[in-house]
């Protein structure tokens, strides 16, 4: 509990995820298969999270670099673009590397008969680099949003009168970020709705073979919070 201004106690809202983790696993666990009726509402909720996150990134990406003076574009740009290199050398591994993690099974009792066809091949080409940006946004194709928009706010330095984009651009990612807290204030109910689902629907033998997943992805997410960093602004 944290104390506020008003004088009363607010709940963290750690606590207030781990509450709604708990009590979706123990309503999931009681209704079993009739927990599916939350399905609807836990993809509602993914979905409302993803939704601010590329037009974040779109809009602060051009602000922060089109509002660069001209002797500040060499150091910045050389530091954005060695960050930018490194990252994307990391999603390469990360891509790569990751499946390594999962055993050569070809038998029906680990994973399912479709695993033996060939995998779908990686278009790194079109991975980063947007032929049309708009449907890099539609298809949430990271890479390619990312270099757009670091090759619009380059174009943007030396754009006369770019103060009143850059006034609007600001506006826009303010009003982004305060629709995000927005979304981010309903976590223990989408928790809620997305624990139960799963502990409703899914067998034991379902959690045996996603172990295997589950323990790699905590892994590798704990290793990408290691290694970053709260970013900050060019500005």
């Amino acid at each position: 509990m944290v104390a506020t201004s008003s004088g009363y106690k607010k709940t963290p809202a750690s606590r207030q995820v781990l509450a709604g983790l708990l009590a979706g696993i123990v309503v999931g666990v009681f209704l079993g298969e009739r927990a599916a009726i939350f399905a609807p509402f836990a993809d509602a909720y993914v979905k409302l999270l993803q939704m601010t996150v590329l037009p974040y990134v779109v809009g602060s990406l051009i602000a922060g670099i089109g509002a660069l003076r001209g002797g500040e574009v060499r150091g910045a740009a050389l530091r954005v673009m060695g960050v930018f290199v490194l990252l994307w050398l990391v999603a390469l591994a990360t891509v790569f590397l990751f499946p390594l993690t999962f055993p050569s099974h070809q038998t029906a009792s680990f994973f399912s008969t479709t695993l033996l066809e060939p995998p779908e091949q990686i278009d790194l080409v079109n991975l980063y680099i947007p032929s049309n940006p708009f449907n890099s946004l539609a298809n949430a194709v990271v890479p390619a949003v990312v270099l757009f928009s670091m090759i619009l706010g380059v174009a943007l330095i030396a754009v006369p009168d770019k103060q009143r984009l850059l006034d609007v651009l600001d506006v826009a990612n303010a009003a982004i970020a305060r629709a995000t807290r927005f979304i981010v204030a309903l976590n223990p109910y989408g928790v809620f709705v997305i624990a139960a689902v799963a502990a409703g629907t899914l067998t034991t033998g379902d959690l045996v073979r996603l172990q295997l997943y589950i323990i790699s992805y905590m892994a590798l997410t704990l290793l990408g919070a290691s290694g970053s960093c709260p970013p900050s602004s060019p500005r």
